[in-house]
């Protein structure tokens, strides 16, 4: 403090030998106390807090009023029947920021934990675009320490190996212990790491996700579930009210890593999120018939070549004008020639030229993809490998789509041409 007294002392006096009016502006302010973090190495990340301070006054008046009206970030304030547990997730893949508390109901007394969300801006896509928003959040809960704990922090300290990390860690995190009110945020990607394998298997190429640093994880996961915000006296809408706050937040990118924290320390989960592991789980166990292929198939196995179907419409080749059928009619209309017989025994016996005839007609069916001719018994392959139909399409909007199909509609007239001409 005294290094940047004696700096605006000095600015401020020569300043003023030209100009004696001269007033100091914030910005120039901010300008003076970059340069003294800089020297002593103050700094937040990569950058010191004057600079992410000057970077957010120069966006505002870039964008504007309007704009910069609809960019606020949210802060911390107690919260009505609410406690906060000092625990911040921010997901950076689905940009948003969930704050856990400790809800408790006004008439019931019952308590449950609960989180309220927030969601990132535009800009907000890297950690150093979340400097501005913590600072806020830090400020908002009068912390006296804000710690950024990140490869920067690893680097700039020369703690490569294992041992270095984990006593500039130590020490660290003893520092933000001392003060009553701290706020430690973790670029867990960078402190932890993921290792990724490719291989090739049946179902086509898999990638297999692990942790590179069990031990570093082990050891942040556990400072994170001792985060703790401490009412001393007074009631939780008191802003003035004396506790210690030891808040974490943790930053992460990578949806694995983030799968992965969530379940190791039970972080409490929205509605929304709960809503979506739900279809997660229903897309892993739930079996879904498709309409392709009609066979069953789980959602979260659906790969390329999975499905063998035909994607074309049947005709059936004896007719004149090649009578257009889906499969289940060209198979109702089988099953039903294919009983008639049966009923007509008792009244006559039926020839071989008859039996014979029959077994033509049971051949006539063909599909227009492929020619291969449609049979009632046993697995009925295809001439396509894809992937099986969406769970919301029907068997009446597949069969739709395969009638309207552009390309075998004029390998149909096509071929009804080339009869014509052969008469």
């Amino acid at each position: 403090m005294r290094s940047l007294r004696r700096l605006i002392t000095v600015y401020c006096h020569n300043a003023q030998t030209t100009n004696p009016s001269y007033v100091l502006e914030y910005r120039t302010l901010l300008e003076l106390t970059d340069i003294t973090a800089r020297h002593f190495r103050i700094l937040l990340g990569a950058e010191t807090l004057p600079t992410i301070l000057l970077r957010s006054i120069d966006r505002q008046q870039l964008n504007g009023n309007d704009q910069q009206s609809q960019e606020q970030f949210y802060d911390l304030p107690n919260q009505a029947y609410s406690v906060y547990t000092g625990k911040i997730l921010i997901d950076m893949h689905a940009g948003c920021v969930s704050i856990e508390a400790m809800y408790t109901h006004p008439t019931t007394g019952e308590q449950k934990k609960i989180v309220y969300q927030h969601n990132l801006l535009p800009t907000e896509t890297s950690l150093q675009g979340l400097l501005e928003r913590l600072t806020v959040y830090g400020k908002s809960r009068n912390v006296q320490l804000l710690q950024l704990i990140d490869l920067n922090l690893l680097t700039a300290e020369s703690a490569y190996d294992e041992k270095q990390k984990f006593e500039t860690l130590k020490e660290r995190l003893d520092e933000c212990a001392a003060y009553r009110r701290s706020m430690t945020v973790y670029d867990l990607d960078s402190l932890i790491g993921i290792n990724r394998s490719e291989g090739n298997a049946s179902t086509g190429r898999t990638t297999n996700l692990s942790l590179i640093n069990h031990n570093m994880y082990t050891h942040v996961k556990d400072k994170f579930q001792h985060t703790y915000v401490q009412t001393v006296s007074g009631s939780v809408n008191d802003k003035n009210v004396n506790s210690d706050e030891k808040w974490s937040v943790m930053v992460i990118s990578e949806p694995f890593l983030l799968r992965q924290f969530y379940d190791d320390v039970k972080f409490t989960r929205s509605d929304h999120e709960i809503e979506l592991e739900k279809n997660e789980n229903r897309r892993a166990t739930e079996r879904v018939k498709c309409v392709q292929c009609t066979d069953y198939y789980i959602e979260k196995d659906n790969h390329m070549g999975i499905c063998v179907h035909h994607d074309g419409f049947i005709y059936d080749n004896h007719s004149t004008n090649m009578k257009i059928y889906t499969p289940r009619e060209a198979i109702a209309q089988l099953l039903k020639e294919d009983a008639q017989p049966i009923q007509q025994h008792t009244r006559y016996v039926q020839t071989p030229e008859d039996k014979e005839r029959l077994e033509r007609m049971k051949q006539r069916f063909k599909f227009i993809c492929c020619n291969q001719t449609l049979v009632t018994g046993g697995m009925m392959g295809g001439c396509k490998r894809g992937t099986h139909s969406e769970p919301h399409v029907t068997f009446v909007e597949w069969e739709m789509a395969c009638k309207n199909n552009k390309d075998y509609r004029e390998k149909r007239l096509s071929l009804l041409q080339s009869r014509t001409d052969f008469d």
